[in-house]
């Protein structure tokens, strides 16, 4: 029954050892080599992954400088335009005090200032006592003589003094500290 092979060698156990050492060795190595093949296509799709988030970003940054660029780019030229029209602005301001000051020495009111030439209320408060303080002193005798009359008939305006300009005084030696607002009087 068992007379397949009447009497084996051990040249013939040999070879079968081998033989089945050598198919044992080969199926180890295969079952390894699917291994590392699987391992190696999750580590490339990991790969792939992360290159595509990491092209993605790039799209995304490419596309912030594009837009930053040009944000930039339309500054530089509201600035340069800025520039250009600054000193015409300047101008047009300087005209609108000289004009507010021109009103104010004709005697204007501060709202009149405030409405014609584009000052504030404060400024036009100011103009009108610097420069309107003039016209008032020139104007004082002709005035004083009407605020009484308007207080005998019982006026209920409000009854203004005129302003005078205060004296000169006479010249002292003044010392100034470098830096500082303060003057010393000596």
């Amino acid at each position: 029954m068992f007379e397949i092979l009447p009497n084996p060698s051990l040249e013939t156990l040999m070879l079968v050892g081998r033989g089945v050492l050598l198919v044992s060795a080969f199926g180890i190595f295969a079952l390894a080599f699917i291994r590392w093949r699987r391992t190696d296509e999750r580590n490339d799709a990991r790969l792939f992954a992360h290159l595509e988030r990491a092209f993605a970003e790039v799209r995304s940054l490419h596309e912030t400088v594009a837009v930053m660029s040009a944000r930039i780019e339309s500054m530089s030229e509201r600035t340069e335009m800025d520039t250009r029209l600054a000193p015409a602005g300047m101008v047009s301001s300087q005209r609108g005090y000289e004009v507010a000051t021109r009103l104010a020495r004709n005697g204007a009111g501060a709202d009149e200032l405030v409405g014609s030439c584009g000052v504030t209320r404060h400024e036009a408060e100011l103009l009108v006592r610097l420069h309107g303080a003039k016209v008032r002193e020139t104007a004082s005798p002709a005035r004083a003589s009407r605020v009484p009359e308007q207080a005998a008939h019982g006026a209920n305006e409000q009854i203004t003094w005129p302003v005078t300009a205060p004296t000169p005084a006479p010249k002292q030696n003044v010392v100034r500290k470098r830096g500082s607002l303060l003057s010393v009087v000596g």
